[in-house]
């Protein structure tokens, strides 16, 4: 199976109603390029071939976003489920203490494998 990542958008680097007009060119509606605003870091797209997710970073920094790139864990996902349309604000991401890699919420760090405390 082929290594599957997401894209994280993180903050605006131009005016607000730019990033807006240049998302809606893309097919993103202006309410929900305000609430990718308003929950950021948000997770843009998931599932997708390095080369689609570099491509469609790139498409973020051109509307004026920063965003970045996150390897997925798929050790329990069905990789058939499409998530492209999820948005993930930032309640549900944790520091891992061990590593201080940042990730959305999970049982364990897919970095180094620390299992988060629950409760």
């Amino acid at each position: 199976m082929d290594k599957r990542y997401s894209v994280i958008f993180f903050n605006l680097l131009k005016d607000k109603d730019e990033f807006k007009h240049r998302m809606l060119r893309l097919g993103v509606s202006g309410e929900v390029s305000e609430e990718i605003i308003k929950k950021a870091p948000v997770i843009l797209k998931k599932n997708l071939s390095l080369r689609d997710a570099r491509i469609y970073s790139d498409a973020i920094f051109e509307a004026g976003a920063r965003a970045a790139i996150q390897a997925e864990d798929h050790a329990d996902e069905d990789t058939n489920k499409d998530a492209s349309s999820v948005i993930v604000g930032m309640k549900d991401f944790i520091m891992c203490p061990q590593c201080g890699h940042k990730q959305v919420r999970s049982e364990a760090c897919i970095k180094c494998g620390f299992v988060f405390k629950k409760g």
